[in-house]
């Protein structure tokens, strides 16, 4: 018993196969790897590991099918080491090899970009953000496994995107990029001018209010009166169109040739002295002073 088994190592380290072997090929199969192995087409008797491990191929895009007949097959066993004359065949002529995958539908896609919606909704509560795509998005089929999509809107500013680009991945690779071109549109609660501001006017709370309406083509809204009151304009705004963040600044507090406190402090040392603004100072800017003393 010893000496057969050693005999039959023997054969298998030589790549060779003392026993018959009965190949059955299946007509259609499918699988979820890249590549094809002779296990994935064909039942082999008596079992054999080493054998359903020869390759035969990569195998198609998710989805996709390629054939391999038995001719192909027969080839791929020789190169592996095995006799043909100890091969037997059965089954199908062609194997039909379907790789594996899941459908990413249009309703998905679309399903995807509104649950990315409403996580800026979550963030602006009070802004209702929608986006229509100007044609149905095409769906295609990923390959298995862990999915995984991001969503990017065109611009910074999602308000004002006109795209939105989908990277899908499965266990982390990238398999599909999706650019769907669409109108964003985004309605809320802004802040408008209630009548025309000046450049460099302080804003005082008769001078807004809080209307909603369409800002997709507003940059950066401010959604509280608050931020905007006590606010210096560096533009002028027409009475009924949104106050911008990026228009706001804090009015001068300081003003040029204006009397300043000087204070230097080191440890316990402090020496105070008066000085004149050389400039204009808004809070929390640093600007230039010329001491007095």
């Amino acid at each position: 018993m010893l000496g057969c088994v050693f005999f039959l190592c023997l054969v298998s380290a030589t790549h060779g196969f003392a026993f018959q072997i009965q190949v059955e090929l299946s007509a259609h199969t499918s699988v979820d790897s890249d590549e094809i192995s002779l296990g994935d087409v064909a039942q082999i008797t008596p079992h054999a590991p080493q054998l359903e491990s020869v390759r035969l191929g990569r195998s198609s895009s998710a989805g996709d099918s390629r054939t391999l007949d038995r001719s192909f097959i027969a080839r791929a066993l020789q190169r592996a080491g095995v006799n043909p004359d100890k091969v037997s065949w059965s089954g199908a002529d062609v194997v039909t090899v379907t790789r594996a995958g899941q459908r990413i539908s249009t309703t998905d896609i679309q399903a995807s970009i509104s649950s990315y919606l409403a996580g800026e909704r979550n963030l602006l509560p009070d802004v209702d953000i929608n986006f229509e795509p100007y044609q149905e998005p095409e769906a295609f089929v990923a390959p298995k496994g862990k999915l995984h999509v991001e969503v990017i809107p065109a611009a910074d500013n999602l308000f004002s995107s006109r795209s939105m680009t989908l990277i899908y991945r499965v266990d982390g690779r990238v398999v599909n990029n999706l650019t769907i071109r669409g109108r964003m549109s985004a309605e809320g609660d802004v802040v408008v001018a209630s009548s025309r501001i000046r450049r460099g006017s302080k804003i005082q709370p008769d001078d807004v209010d809080l209307v909603r309406c369409d800002i997709t083509d507003t940059d950066e809204p401010v959604f509280s009166l608050a931020e905007a009151v006590g606010m210096e304009l560096s533009r002028s705004v027409r009475g009924g169109d949104p106050i911008e963040r990026r228009h706001l600044q804090p009015p001068v507090v300081i003003e040029r040739r204006a009397y300043v406190k000087i204070i230097a402090e080191r440890g316990p040392m402090r020496i105070e002295a008066t000085g004149t603004a050389l400039e204009d100072g808004r809070l929390g800017e640093t600007i230039r002073v010329r001491n007095s003393s």
